[in-house]
C-alpha cells in the first residue's frame, strides 16, 4: 500500500531530547509483540547553516556520545476516517537504542570548501528489558524470599514492572540464579524461562513502555470492529500440536515411579519424560499439576495482511472483531468471537528518499506493509520470547552451621525441616552475605556405612538449584587431621576439639607400618600402639 504517514520520533541521549519531524523520516521497520518490540528508523537531518541555509544539526554532538539512548516512535496516517471524521489510531512503541550509525553527504567535491549539507542517521532499538537484561548476568541468592523479590531486585532503574501472580509471590526456601555469560542465559532469559515454567504471562505495554508478569492474559475491554476494507487477505493458521505424552518420572528410590499427564492428542508410544528426584509426595503431585496445566493443542490463529493503514487499533493486546459486522463474508471460518492481536509488523519506506522534498513537513508518503497475528481472546497459548534456559546447578562454597556446644567446638547438628520433618543441614553462604540455605542430611560425602557428618565451619561445595541445595563435596581437612607427607599416613580424627577427641592413625616409621588409637579428654589419655613385634597399651592422666 501507499499512504501518507506522520512519524513522530524522539531520541533521548544522556538526558538530552531530540525530536525528529515526520518529514525527515525515510524508513521505519517495527516488530511488535505482546512481550516486546524491536525495530529500526532512518532519518535525515539537514545542516546547511554554513552555506546560509535555515537548518542546523543539533543532534550530532549527542549522537556521538556513548550515553544510554532511548527512542519513542509514533506512526499514524495523516488523514482522517471519512465515515466518522475522526483521527485514525496510531501505532506507538519505543525502547533502548542498541545500534546507531550516521552517513554524511558531502556536496561540492572538487570545490575549495566541500560541505556536509545533511546527514542520514540510522538507529536500531529493542524494548528496554530485552536490550538491557540481555546483558545482565548476575549470580545471586535470596533466602526465604519470593521469585517476585528476586526479579524486582534486578529489574533496574530503566525498567518498570508490575506483578499479579501468586506463583511469583509465594515465599521459597531460596531463589538462586547463576547467570554467568559462559553458561549462556541472561537475566532476560531467566525471566522468560520462569514465566514459561510456571505458566504465566509476560507482557509489554507499548504505550507506557512498561511490563507486567501475571498469572493470566488480560481479557478486559471491548473488541473493535475491523472493516473488511482494511484487510488485503486473511489466513488461518493451525499451530503445531504436541504429540508426546508428558510423564513426571520420580527417580527417588523410596517412591520411584512414572506419573503420566493426559494428552488426548499424543501419538502412541511417544513420551516426554521429566526426571525429578523428589522425596515428598506433595511435591510430585504439584509438578504433575503444573505439567497438566500446559497447553498441548493450541487454538487456531489468524494472520492478516492489511490493504491500508488499519483504521482500528491493532497493536499487541488490542481486541478486534473479524466478522460480518465489518462486512466480512459469513462463509469465512474466522470466528465471530473476539480476537486478540499478539504481534504486529510494519515496514515503511519513503517514496522519495532525497533530502529536500517535504523535509520540514509532519507527514510524507511511504510504501507500507502491515501484517498482524491474532489469537482467540480465550486462548491460553503462552507468548514468550525465544530464550536460553538457565543451567543448574551452580556450584558455590559454603560453611556448615552447628549450634551445638561452644563456638570453638567442632560439632555437627541435624536440623529438621519445619514442613516435611526431613533431616537437613544448614549451610552458611559467605558469598551471599552469609545467608543460610538448607540441604538434605545424607551420606552424600562418603559411604553410608561411615557416619561422620559434616562439622561446624567445614568448607563444603554446595550445588544450588533454583529452590533446592545439596552438599556435593567436602573441601578441607579439619584441624589436626592432616599428617606429614613423609609418614604416608591415613588418619581418622574424631571429636570436638584438640582436648576432646579420638585419633585413629596408620602411618610408617622406618618404613614399617604402625597403628595407633589415641583417646584424649583434657588430661586423661589412653593409647593403643601396634607395631612390628609389639603392642603397647597406656592409660594415664597428665600432671599439671
Amino acid at each position: 500500500m501507499r499512504d501518507d504517514l506522520a512519524v513522530a520520533l524522539e531520541l533521548t541521549i544522556g538526558g538530552a531530547s531530540h525530536a525528529i519531524r515526520g518529514g525527515a523520516v525515510r524508513a521505519v521497520s517495527l516488530a511488535l509483540t505482546s512481550y516486546g518490540a524491536s525495530g529500526a528508523v532512518e532519518f535525515l537531518v539537514q545542516d546547511d547553516s554554513s552555506a546560509g541555509g535555515p537548518y542546523e544539526d543539533t543532534l550530532l554532538e549527542d549522537f556521538m556520545k556513548s550515553d544510554l539512548a532511548t527512542l519513542s516512535v509514533t506512526i499514524a496516517p495523516s488523514h482522517t476516517d471519512a465515515s466518522t471524521s475522526t483521527e485514525l489510531p496510531a501505532v506507538k512503541t519505543g525502547g533502548v537504542v542498541i545500534d546507531r550509525s550516521v552517513r554524511e553527504e558531502v556536496y561540492g567535491l572538487g570545490l575549495a570548501e566541500p560541505k556536509v549539507l545533511y546527514r542520514r542517521y540510522r538507529v536500531t532499538f529493542e524494548d528496554p528489558a530485552r536490550a538491557l537484561w540481555s546483558q545482565h548476568h548476575p549470580c545471586d541468592l535470596f533466602v526465604q524470599k519470593s521469585l517476585q523479590d528476586a526479579i524486582a531486585a534486578h529489574v533496574g532503574d530503566a525498567i518498570t514492572m508490575t506483578y499479579d501472580w501468586d506463583a511469583l509471590a509465594a515465599v521459597r526456601p531460596h531463589v538462586f540464579f547463576d547467570l554467568d555469560p559462559s553458561r549462556g542465559a541472561s537475566f532476560y532469559d531467566f525471566v522468560a524461562w520462569i514465566t514459561g515454567y510456571y505458566g504465566g504471562v509476560f507482557t509489554f505495554d507499548h504505550t507506557a513502555l512498561s511490563y507486567a508478569l501475571a498469572k493470566t492474559k488480560d481479557a478486559s475491554g471491548d473488541a473493535a470492529t475491523l472493516p473488511r476494507g482494511d484487510v488485503l487477505h486473511m489466513e488461518s493458521v493451525f499451530p503445531r500440536v504436541a504429540r508426546a505424552q508428558t510423564r513426571v518420572v520420580n527417580a527417588y528410590s523410596v517412591s520411584a515411579g512414572r506419573r503420566p499427564v493426559d494428552n488426548a492428542q499424543a501419538a502412541t508410544g511417544m513420551f516426554r519424560d521429566l526426571v525429578v528426584r523428589l522425596p515428598i509426595a506433595q511435591d510430585v503431585d504439584d509438578r504433575v499439576t503444573l505439567e497438566t496445566s500446559r497447553v498441548t493443542a493450541p487454538d487456531r490463529e489468524l494472520r492478516l495482511a492489511f490493504a491500508r493503514f488499519p483504521t482500528v487499533q491493532v497493536t499487541p493486546g488490542s481486541l478486534v472483531d473479524v466478522s460480518t459486522k465489518g462486512a466480512f463474508s459469513a462463509g469465512l471460518i474466522a470466528s465471530s468471537d473476539p480476537w486478540r492481536v499478539y504481534a504486529l509488523t510494519l515496514e515503511a519506506r519513503a517514496d522519495d528518499e532525497g533530502p529536500e522534498r517535504r523535509y520540514g513537513e509532519g507527514a510524507i508518503g511511504f510504501d507500507v506493509q502491515v501484517t498482524a497475528s491474532l489469537e482467540q481472546k480465550t486462548s491460553l497459548t503462552p507468548r514468550l520470547p525465544p530464550f536460553t534456559a538457565p543451567r543448574y546447578p551452580g556450584l558455590i562454597e559454603g560453611t556448615v552451621v552447628s549450634e551445638v556446644g561452644e563456638d570453638a567446638d567442632i560439632t555437627y547438628q541435624v536440623y529438621q525441616d519445619a514442613n516435611t520433618q526431613a533431616d537437613i543441614y544448614k549451610v552458611k553462604m559467605p558469598l551471599f552475605d552469609a545467608q543460610v540455605v538448607v540441604a538434605p542430611f545424607g551420606a552424600s560425602q562418603a559411604s553410608g556405612t561411615f557416619y561422620v557428618p559434616a562439622y561446624k565451619g567445614e568448607r563444603v561445595l554446595v550445588a544450588l538449584d533454583l529452590h533446592e541445595a545439596e552438599i556435593v563435596s567436602l573441601l578441607d581437612w579439619r584441624t589436626n587431621a592432616r599428617v606429614p607427607l613423609e609418614t604416608q599416613g591415613q588418619h581418622l580424627f574424631l571429636g570436638k576439639s584438640a582436648k576432646s577427641n579420638t585419633s585413629v592413625l596408620h602411618d610408617y616409621e622406618s618404613d614399617k607400618p604402625v597403628f595407633k588409637i589415641a583417646r584424649t579428654n583434657d588430661k586423661d589419655t589412653a593409647l593403643v600402639r601396634i607395631e612390628e613385634g609389639s603392642m603397647f597399651l597406656q592409660v594415664m592422666e597428665a600432671s599439671e
